[in-house]
């Protein structure tokens, strides 16, 4: 008679063989990549259908495909056998490092944000954490989020779907006129919008900059030019800096460490840009959580 943990063994085994089969659709397949025998893979294929009670699996032209109800139970499988992949890596890296992987994904400018505090020197005294850092779109993020990709989201918006989520608004911070070091807007004592009309602007594509940027530039009732659009803070001090152009972003991402832009009070009225923490209700460590996030700001 089987133990406990061995029935688990074997029920995780037949949700493998299932997904394999329809990735396969022979069985001689699935058990090269199980590096078992045919038999065995067959039988326990014929030991799902009778536990359950149901027709699994179906032989046509020479293939095996699965039947309606090997369909519906496949999407299950699928999450199953990706959550214990997950689960084995995770335990991996604990073991081969004795550290906890922390999985933090930022948008760039909540990245260019936390570059300028002390928030790396903080986490990188962390004892026993080891921390990966990614940036994506905050949507993109956010999904990965869900789907237990990542244990932290930084961001300039809250959660669509916050359901199984908790989010923390961490800042908020003024948006600046962006110019080369040296441009002559930088000796004005004070900037009004028409001082800005013959000047190209390049646009961060980070939605949440983007939309407050676009809400300024409706309230001026100017018709600005913008010359590029970038991902990157990076990029935006680079093209400000050799094409002479102007951009819009929040003081938080600033300074330039290489000093090739300075920064300008923004004419008119605009909103301020907020920076977020998020993440998921059932992190097993939340008070590691804490620690990273209050070290921030």
């Amino acid at each position: 008679m089987l133990s406990e943990s061995e029935e688990y063994v074997i029920r995780l085994l037949k949700l493998r063989i299932l997904s394999l089969i329809d990735r396969y659709k022979q069985v001689t397949a699935v058990a090269n990549a199980l590096e078992m025998k045919q038999p065995t893979v067959s039988f326990h294929m014929k030991k799902m259908e009778t536990e359950w009670g149901v027709k699994l699996f179906e032989p046509r032209a020479g293939k095996i495909f699965l039947t309606a109800a090997g369909k519906m139970l496949l999407p299950y499988a699928s999450q199953i056998n990706a959550l214990y992949a997950e689960a084995e890596t995770k335990l991996t890296e604990w073991r081969d490092n004795e550290r906890t992987m922390l999985r933090i994904g930022c948008t760039d400018c909540a990245m260019a944000s936390i570059a300028e505090s002390d928030w790396f020197a903080a986490v990188n005294g962390l004892p026993n954490v080891q921390v990966s850092m990614t940036t994506d779109e905050e949507e993109m993020l956010y999904s990965r989020l869900q789907a237990d990709r990542l244990d932290l989201v930084l961001c300039g918006q809250p959660p669509r779907d916050a359901s199984r989520l908790q989010f923390e608004k961490l800042t908020a911070s003024s948006l600046r006129l962006i110019v080369p070091a040296d441009h002559p807007l930088t000796r004005q004592i004070e900037l009004v919008p028409q001082d800005l009309y013959s000047y190209s602007f390049y646009d961060l594509t980070e939605y949440s900059v983007h939309e407050l940027v676009a809400i300024w530039r409706d309230q001026l009732a100017l018709k600005l030019k913008v010359n590029a659009r970038y991902d990157s803070v990076e990029m935006i001090f680079r093209a400000v800096h050799a094409q002479g152009g102007l951009a819009v972003l929040p003081e938080c991402a600033l300074p330039d460490p290489a000093g090739r832009v300075a920064f300008l009070t923004l004419p008119g009225h605009s909103s301020q840009w907020s920076l977020y923490a998020c993440w998921r209700m059932n992190f097993w460590n939340p008070a590691l959580l804490r620690q990273v996030i209050g070290s921030i700001f």
